[in-house]
């Protein structure tokens, strides 16, 4: 006979946060509120621009995925 689920204690569920920091800890910080565990591994890092004006020459469009965009 196989045991069930219910004989073992529940897995907690684990997510990957992939945004830059702040963002990052802010977030964990929500999940394990709800109760999940979260991994913090963020893919980007946000610094601020130097240098003046970027060269747009020839672009159609822009678009924005964030405030850090």
């Amino acid at each position: 006979m196989q045991p069930s689920g219910l004989d073992r204690p529940p897995r907690r569920r684990r997510l990957w946060v992939t945004r830059a920091e702040p963002g990052a800890s802010e977030t964990a910080a929500r999940l394990r509120a709800l109760g999940l565990e979260p991994e913090v591994f963020p893919l980007l890092r946000v610094e601020p621009a130097t240098g003046g004006a970027f060269d747009l020459e020839g672009l159609q469009s822009l678009a924005f995925t964030s405030a850090n965009g």
